[in-house]
Parts: structure tokens; C-alpha cells; sequence
């Protein structure tokens, strides 16, 4: 009987120390992860002893230890304040992770959203990326569905294909070959295509000075689109255009404060009471009051502080990334417009009323409904943090 114990726990250590191998090997192969892999530069970042990306949907997240590890780009913490700021030279976000809003050098705020897994702050690798100026590529394997990426800041020399088969030539064998026909399909549309495909964008589509002569078209655009959108008016606008106002709201489009520039130098109780005024002209108008705001000429760093106190009172601060030049031809203003959603994740795109902002928006809308599959079109609402509307 003891013989047999000890063979059986013999063999019970074999299979055990097997595993523990396999498992190892395993993980020192495919990385951390084995449905995606990453690179920075000509280095790879996925091995045991390093952090994963972590896929939400459609969209990959990346830890900010692996950003730094390109030698031009910083990263600084204020972990009391909830804030950080990545920098690769003259660019850099700052990210507010209470509000899910970063600020670029440009001074201008968007909703971007981090988040936190295995003890370290992540953020959404392409996004960031198309800010800081900073190359991210992208394959996925057709035969083993593994994902490579990598970012670079122009320093790498050896081309992607060709370091992913270096480095994991089990994780990326070659795939099917397409027939003659596919791939002269594929080559037509090489030079054209600017469908933004590998992660799904989130659009918000802003407007000012939208209780003009121009509006119902703007309006009539996005109704034969089906797209929502979100309209920012001043006191001055309201005036008495409850006709106009409701016509937005019965579209099933928002309605946010717009704010002059010069009310950025104003402290919060005026702020609040210019806020307030508004809001009473809107709900005399249209029954409706109004949670999101911002300034008609973009925020300033007094703006910004100013925000974080409106918070506090229920108004949530929504700033555009790109804004449309409204000096400009209609397909110079679509192409502004769409050149950002094919460069951001996330982006809120800011159109002032003017004779050409009906026809570049229904270019824009047909852009995004040719996209449909890879464009989320939204509203601005306080929803995002829990606001009633």
C-alpha cells in the first residue's frame, strides 16, 4: 500500500509539474493575453511579467507603463486629484478621471473615458494616440483571431508584418490566400477607403446659432438622416423662438446653454445666475430646462476650474474636440468634419449655422451612414454622470 501511495503521488507531481510548464510556456508565448499582443516600436510589450490590453466591445485599452516605454513620451500622476497628463514632445492630453473629460494643448476638453484594471490606470490605446501624434497599427490574424499592435514614435525600423512573424510566427501563421476576384475588389478600393473599421467611433454633433434661417434645413438634414444631434443657444438666440426650439426638441435632439467668452472670466455665482437666467427663458419657452453647457468660443483654463464648480450644481460642461471652420466651403467644412471622425474615437464636432452648414452636414451624415457599422451618433446629455435631464 505505501508503494502504491508513493507512485501515485509520483505521479500526481509529474502531472502537476507538466502543467505548470505548458502553462509557463504557454504565457511566455502568447503574452498575458492570447487574443492580443503588443508592441512598441521594434520591442514586444505582452510577456508574463507585463500588464495585458483589455478589449471594451470594440475599442483596446492599453496601461500608461506601456506608453512611457517609448523614450519620447511622459506620463506624470496626481493620484490625489484623480488626474494625469501624457506628453510626447509639444502634444499631451490631461485627463480628469472624475469626470472622464482630457484637455489637449489646444485647450480644448472631450469626453474621453479611462479606466482601471489590475492596479494601473488604462486608457484607449488609438484614441490617444491620434492626439499625441503617436503611429498605431493594427492586425488581427483571419486563422487564429489573435490581434498585434503597436505603437510607435517613428524611431522602429523593422516593418509590423514582419516583427509579429519574427516574434509569434504561431500566433500569426499565414492566412488563406483570396481568390483573384476578392482581391481585385480589395485593390479598387485601396486608395479610397476611409471607413473607419477596426473600432467603433463615438459622434456628437454640435451646433450654435441654430435659431436662424438655416436651422430648419439643418434640422430637415438630420431628419432624412435619422441622426441625432445636439443644439447649443444663448439668451439672445432663446429670444422668442419657442416655434424653433420646439422643433428640436421634437426631432428628438438636445438642447444645451451656449455662453459667451468674456462669461469664462466670471466667477461661479454669475456663471451659475447667467445659467439660471437662461434656463427660465427655456422653460417659459418649452417646458424644458437645460444640464449641459458650454463657452461659444472654447474654454479657457479659468473655464475649466469654473466647470468643476458648475458640476456641483448639476451642469456638466461639454467642450467640442474639432470645430468646423464656418468661413469655408460645405466640402471643406464635411471634410473637417469627417477627416475627425476617422482620426478620433471619440469626438464632438461643433457647427455654427451659416448658408453651407445644411449641405456639409448631409455630406457628413452620408459619411457616417455609409460608416453606420463603425459610428455611434449621440447626444450630449448629463446621463453620463447620473444627471436627470
Amino acid at each position: 500500500m505505501k508503494a502504491r501511495h508513493v507512485k501515485a503521488v509520483s505521479i500526481l507531481v509529474c502531472i502537476a509539474v507538466m502543467l505548470t510548464v505548458i502553462a509557463l510556456t504557454r504565457t511566455e508565448i502568447h503574452g498575458a493575453t492570447t487574443s492580443t499582443v503588443l508592441f512598441y516600436n521594434d520591442r514586444t510589450w505582452t510577456i508574463s511579467s507585463r500588464l495585458p490590453a483589455e478589449q471594451v466591445h470594440t475599442v483596446y485599452y492599453v496601461p500608461i507603463s506601456f506608453l512611457v516605454q517609448l523614450p519620447s513620451v511622459e506620463v506624470r500622476m496626481n493620484e490625489s486629484l484623480g488626474t494625469f497628463i501624457i506628453t510626447h514632445g509639444d502634444l499631451f492630453l490631461s485627463f480628469d478621471t472624475t469626470t472622464d473629460f482630457a484637455a489637449n494643448q489646444d485647450k480644448e476638453r472631450t469626453y474621453l473615458k479611462t479606466a482601471e484594471y489590475h492596479n494601473e490606470r488604462y486608457v484607449p490605446v488609438r484614441t490617444v494616440c491620434a492626439y499625441l501624434d503617436l503611429k498605431y497599427e493594427e492586425i488581427t490574424n483571419s486563422v487564429t483571431g489573435v490581434t498585434a499592435i503597436r505603437v510607435s514614435d517613428g524611431s522602429e525600423q523593422v516593418p509590423f508584418k514582419d516583427l509579429i512573424k519574427q516574434k509569434y510566427p504561431t500566433l500569426f501563421p499565414d492566412e488563406p490566400a483570396k481568390d483573384s476576384q476578392s482581391q481585385d475588389t480589395d485593390n479598387q478600393g485601396a486608395d479610397t477607403d476611409r471607413t473607419p473599421i477596426v473600432s467603433k467611433r463615438t459622434v456628437y454633433l454640435t451646433f450654435e446659432g441654430c435659431t436662424g434661417r438655416y436651422t430648419s434645413a439643418i434640422l430637415s438634414a438630420l431628419g432624412r438622416y435619422g441622426y441625432k444631434a445636439t443644439f447649443f443657444v444663448s439668451e439672445a438666440e432663446i429670444g422668442n423662438n419657442a416655434s424653433t426650439l420646439s422643433g428640436i426638441l421634437a426631432g428628438g435632439h438636445e438642447i444645451g446653454i451656449s455662453l459667451p467668452p468674456a462669461a469664462a472670466n466670471s466667477d461661479k455665482a454669475d456663471l451659475l445666475a447667467d445659467i439660471s437666467s437662461e434656463n427660465e427663458w427655456l422653460a417659459q419657452l418649452i417646458k424644458k430646462k437645460a444640464h449641459v453647457w458650454r463657452f461659444a468660443g472654447g474654454t479657457s483654463n479659468a473655464g475649466i476650474n469654473l466647470a468643476a464648480g458648475l458640476a456641483e450644481n448639476g451642469y456638466i460642461m461639454w467642450n467640442s474636440s474639432v470645430t468646423v471652420p464656418s468661413n469655408a466651403s460645405a466640402s471643406a467644412m464635411a471634410k473637417s468634419a469627417t477627416d475627425a471622425i476617422w482620426k478620433y474615437q471619440t469626438v464632438t464636432i461643433r457647427f455654427r449655422e451659416n448658408q453651407n452648414t445644411a449641405e456639409a452636414l448631409r455630406q457628413v451624415l452620408e459619411f457616417i451612414k455609409q460608416n453606420d457599422a463603425a459610428c455611434d451618433v449621440r447626444v450630449v446629455s448629463p446621463a453620463f454622470y447620473g444627471k436627470a435631464n
